[in-house]
């Protein structure tokens, strides 16, 4: 009976910890705790990060740099409809070079890589190259590739959201932190820019993401 009742115990606690991890975590079929739910962000920055994961999710919507206003969108255009389905108020598409500059008018902060950690909602910038949507840590959603040069994802990977350290499609931009500029939205108009370092240009012919 004394060998029983610590038993009992240790089932108890442990049954405990299990719920308050469904409780208070998203657990996936396998088990894997994939983490608390987040902390919700500016109501704006919400609404940016619900249409890009909708966007992501529906195969319908592929990569184009040619067609890039939707269905189909490239790194950048799919950023900017974001920021527009979010109310940011931009008024019209842009390069992720003119991002760091015209954003902060829009009350984001520009952070020059290393003055911060990226977060959730943050918007990781490098001018010339590619443009993506921080979903926490190191996961990401963005436009990467054309796969087939059709409209619509051919391969269920040309518009993504990425979890660092999941299967073969992780993100080296965000993953080997290939960004420049973390652009943080903080509710306010910013009246300095940063200083763009690199070409800001990024038009159609920029360097596809894999």
């Amino acid at each position: 009976m004394r060998k029983i009742i610590p038993l009992l115990l240790t089932l108890l606690l442990v049954s405990s910890l299990v719920l308050t991890a469904f409780a208070v975590n998203e657990i996936d079929m396998t088990g894997i705790v994939l983490g608390k739910n987040p902390e919700p962000l500016d109501p704006k920055v919400e609404a940016m990060l619900a249409w890009a994961l909708e966007i992501a999710a529906d195969d319908s919507h592929g990569y184009s740099q040619s067609h890039r206003y939707g269905p189909n969108y490239d790194c950048s255009s799919f950023v900017c409809t974001a920021l527009m389905e979010g109310g940011f108020g931009l008024e019209d598409y842009i390069f992720p070079g003119d991002m760091v500059v015209i954003l902060p008018e829009l009350g984001f902060v520009a952070y020059k890589k290393g003055e911060t950690e990226p977060q959730r909602g943050d918007i990781l910038v490098r001018p010339g190259v590619h443009v993506e949507i921080c979903m926490g840590g190191l996961d990401c959603v963005s436009a990467h590739r054309d796969s087939d040069r059709r409209s619509g994802d051919g391969n269920g990977h040309e518009i993504e959201y990425r979890r660092a350290g999941f299967g073969d499609y992780n993100c080296p931009f965000c993953e080997n932190a290939e960004y420049t500029y973390i652009l943080r939205y903080e509710g306010q108009q910013n009246d300095e820019a940063a200083e763009i370092e690199e070409n800001p240009m990024c038009g159609p012919q920029m360097l596809a993401i894999s």
